[in-house]
């Protein structure tokens, strides 16, 4: 039983000495991971401000178009077809990265990705998209290669626009959300 104390004790001896202690307090990174020869990038000199422009998204490499379909439609008429299905004001929305080299992620704070504004030329509001509307507060993302396009398509019912609107032009708006420099416009033409 002593022989078998005595080789338990030459054991955890021996191996204690190729253990290293890893204490929070010292310093345990080489230093060749912190200041790495040349000019190559080290998470462990990651400089913040260099992080933030490479996330940086340049507004100019994007353009936006809006189609709506049908372009007039008129006031008096029913606001049901003869399939018993309500009649809309069909809205798409393009958003397209129209950089050659470099990808972009646009952030959301919320599952909103854009909003919809019909207006007089005066900039009376005759109808807003997210007025009705809840969104998810959970913050998302989307990730536009060069050359690439995100697109929504929103159908209006037009019963929610000829009640609120007279016979006239419209100018139908419809903003990325988050980037409201990123937007559209269209017109509508409302019709007796």
């Amino acid at each position: 039983m002593k022989w078998l104390y005595s080789l338990l004790v030459v054991t955890v001896s021996a191996g204690s000495g190729l253990c290293q202690d890893i204490n929070p307090t010292k310093n345990t990174v080489p230093i060749q991971f912190i200041n790495p020869p040349g000019k190559r990038f080290s998470i462990f000199s990651g400089d913040p401000e260099r992080v933030q422009r490479a996330n940086e998204v340049n507004l100019k490499d994007f353009t936006a178009t809006l189609v709506i379909a049908p372009p007039a439609v008129s006031v008096t008429a029913p606001t049901v077809d003869q399939t018993n299905a309500p009649t809309t004001l069909k809205v798409t929305f393009r958003v397209k990265n129209t950089s050659a080299k470099k990808g972009y992620t646009l952030s959301f704070p919320d599952s909103q990705r854009y909003d919809i504004a019909i207006s007089s030329g005066k900039e009376d509001m005759i109808y807003l998209w997210s007025a009705d509307k809840l969104f998810e507060q959970k913050i998302g993302s989307s990730f536009l290669n060069p050359g690439e396009t995100l697109a929504w398509t929103e159908n209006i019912p037009l019963e929610k626009l000829t009640t609120a609107a007279r016979p006239g032009v419209y100018e139908v708006k419809v903003i990325l959300a988050n980037y409201p420099e990123i937007n559209a416009t269209a017109r509508l033409t409302l019709t007796p």
